[in-house]
Order: structure tokens, then sequence, then C-alpha cells
């Protein structure tokens, strides 16, 4: 898959956000050093490529934008490129884009380091206090659900042996109507006969994880 190149323009002050070039396009984002280090280094955004780029997922690129942290024009023009754009753009690639970020914003909100992963049964993996991608291993995975839609049961059995296998703990985010994410922690359960139950345990909350590394 063909990746969207980053090119860094000169801002008029040392204190403002770069101003990135984005083909509205391309699906990811390659961003070069040394901008590349200060995007993954304050707060672990992206991940590193064969040939030490760093490479952002859509959820990252809308909420380094909505954050500040970046400022993003067409590659063709020097038109701002506002966040509702980004929104349409991502969601005409990826239906689920929109639930997928308010799971990956509300992560992030409450501190978390996140990891975007390729696998569909792990879209995001979270790391514990301290934990960081590249140099220990996430022990949680999240599953985004919104609510109201129906549940693949076939892909919920896959996604929570993955789980099982990985040795990680699965929780489930439910995003209702309003855009608020509860989470649930699921687990499998065999019974007689070899019938297949799943457990949705009580809600969670997971606490603050402020330090590590966010904002």
């Amino acid at each position: 898959m063909e990746l969207g190149k980053l090119t860094i323009e000169p801002t008029a002050k040392d204190d403002m956000p770069p101003s990135l070039s984005f083909d509205m396009s391309m699906p990811q984002l390659v961003v070069e050093k040394p901008l590349a280090s200060e995007i993954f280094e304050n707060g672990y955004f992206g991940h590193w490529t064969s040939d030490n780029t760093l490479c952002l997922d859509p959820e990252e690129i809308l909420l380094l934008l909505d954050r500040g942290r970046i400022v993003l024009k067409l590659s063709e023009s020097d038109e701002n490129i506002a966040s509702e754009d980004l929104v349409i753009h991502f969601t005409n690639l990826n239906p689920n884009f929109w639930s997928r970020y308010l799971v990956y914003k509300d992560l992030r909100n409450r501190g978390y380091v996140v990891s975007i992963g390729t696998r569909i049964t792990a879209p995001f993996r979270i790391y514990s206090r301290g934990g960081k991608p590249g140099e220990s291993a996430s022990k949680t995975v999240i599953y985004p659900i919104p609510e109201g839609e129906d549940v693949n049961l076939d892909l919920l059995d896959q996604i929570v042996k993955q789980a099982k296998i990985d040795r990680k703990k699965l929780l489930l985010s439910v995003i209702d109507r309003l855009g608020d994410v509860t989470y649930y922690q699921a687990s499998q359960l065999e019974l007689e006969y070899n019938n297949l139950e799943y457990e949705f345990r009580d809600e969670i909350s997971p606490p603050n994880n402020s330090e590590n590394g966010e904002e």
C-alpha cells in the first residue's frame, strides 16, 4: 500500500506547529526525522518503518490535528485541511473510521499509550504504566463496537480466541449514539457439549495513566 510522504514547510514562529503537506488520496503519512522523533517521543504516536521513518495512521493524524500539534495543507495547494475534511476522507476509506477514532481519542484522553494494530482481531493495543511501543509488550487489546450494530459472532469468536492465544486481556469498547465509550471485559466460557457462550463482565473504567508519556 502506497503511503503519503510528509513535507515540512517553514513556519513563521518557532512556537507554531509544523505545517505539513498531505496528499488526500493517501491513507497514511510517513514522517521523516527530525520531526518523526519529536512526534514519537512526545506521546508515542506512529510506528517506525524499515527505512527509519515514522508512519502515522488515520486516527493518529486526526488527533494530532485536533490537538494543534500539526497543521495540514493540501499537497496540490496551500489550503489548510480541516478536521472535517479528514473525517470525510478517512471514512470513505474505512466506514468504521469514526467509531474507531472515538475509542482511540478516549483512550488517549485517559492517558494511555495506544498502538494501532494491523490485525482485525486487535485494532488497538494499550500499554501498562511506563510501557511503550518497541520496548515493552502490550497487555490489553481493544475492539470497538458501535452501539446498535449487529455483532458478527464468528468474528467475535475469533477475537476472543486470539486474545486468549496472545495472553492478553480483551476489552470491548461500545460507542453509544452520543459518542460516549464504555468498556467491557469479554471472556469465553466452554460449556457442556462444546457449546460456546460469552461472558461480558461489569463495565470497566480504565484508570488514568497520565505517566505513560502523554501530554
